[in-house]
């Protein structure tokens, strides 16, 4: 059953909310007229792993899935992670953001064991990294050699705005009570081992974060910027807020991809999962029609990260 559900579920599962946790999406969430994207020669201090273990993992599972996790005392770990994802998180950047490289970053894949003196995830200013980022910086710089630099290109990019004239909401569009960041902070001075994160159940909505999958998009407490964000690396283009809708919100959206997912032959879904309708709204339709937002396609100045040079790094 859950070789099913890796066929099935796309590249943003659960492990995209952690992801976030890590690299705040402010790279996707502003317009390119405000702060740009954190230099990578910033002369910011450089925290530094205290210890590192970096081997070369097994044969890449299903789906290109892979595991990372923080514990408390500064432990972070990582199963079956391209180096194309370590720069991504550790740059705060979308994947179509990272240009240059050889292939076998993408293909060839690491699992990591490192230690922090302290490693917090209180969230940064934008533009500005937070710790593991910086963590992370140094580590693709000792044990991978990489040296990247910033460019600002033209691509094609989407803004995401109000889809009525005088900006009413959609049903499926709520704004949220729930302070995510306390709650966070409450979880850490109980202390103790971390407790895992529970996905919801189908047809439930996260009480913080985003989850998406199945043609639907669920999330809890979330900002605009946190959904174009989302929605750029649907999407596989930049997208910007330009809704000038502020706080926090919870949403749900169910479309049907453009690509429509195949169950294999005899095999059945898990009790309370649906295949999307064939015959339902496009992503764009949804927006529109569920939450009162639309996508405007365009072209502009895009900031990208070129992968200047990086190396297999050596056995531990």
């Amino acid at each position: 059953m859950r070789k099913v559900m890796r066929r099935l579920l796309p590249r943003l599962t659960w492990s995209t909310l952690l992801v976030a946790c890590i690299a705040s999406p402010t790279a996707m969430a502003r317009p390119q007229d405000q702060a740009p994207t954190p230099s990578p020669s910033s002369p910011s201090a450089e925290p530094r792993f205290e210890v590192t273990s970096v081997k070369r993992s097994g044969p890449a599972p299903p789906q290109g899935s892979f595991r990372l996790g923080m514990q408390p005392g500064g432990r972070f770990t990582v199963t079956m992670m391209p180096v194309s994802s370590l720069i991504t998180m550790a740059y705060g950047v979308q994947r179509f953001q990272l240009v240059g490289g050889p292939s076998w970053i993408n293909s060839d894949r690491f699992d990591i064991n490192a230690i922090a003196e302290d490693v917090p995830l209180q969230p940064t200013s934008p533009g500005t990294p937070n710790r593991m980022q910086l963590l992370l910086r140094s580590l693709l710089k000792e044990r991978f050699a990489l040296v990247v630099h910033n460019e600002t290109r033209e691509l094609p990019l989407s803004y995401l705005v109000m889809a009525r004239e005088d900006s009413k909401l959609g049903e499926r569009l709520r704004p949220s009570a729930v302070d995510c960041r306390a709650l966070l902070a409450a979880r850490a001075k109980e202390g103790g081992p971390p407790r895992p994160v529970e996905p919801p159940k189908p047809g439930e909505v996260p009480q913080c974060g985003m989850m998406g999958g199945f043609g639907r998009i669920a999330a809890g407490s979330v900002t605009m910027a946190n959904l174009a964000s989302m929605l750029a690396g649907m999407l596989n283009r930049p997208v910007y807020d330009r809704t000038n809708l502020t706080g926090n919100f919870e949403l749900q959206v169910d479309y049907t991809p453009d690509q429509m997912p195949q169950l294999p032959p005899g095999a059945t879904l898990p009790p309370g999962f649906t295949l999307p309708s064939s015959d339902g709204p496009s992503l764009n339709t949804a927006l529109q029609e569920q939450l009162g937002l639309k996508l405007e396609a365009t072209r502009g100045p895009v900031d990208v990260l070129i992968v200047d040079s990086v190396e297999q790094p050596m056995p531990d």
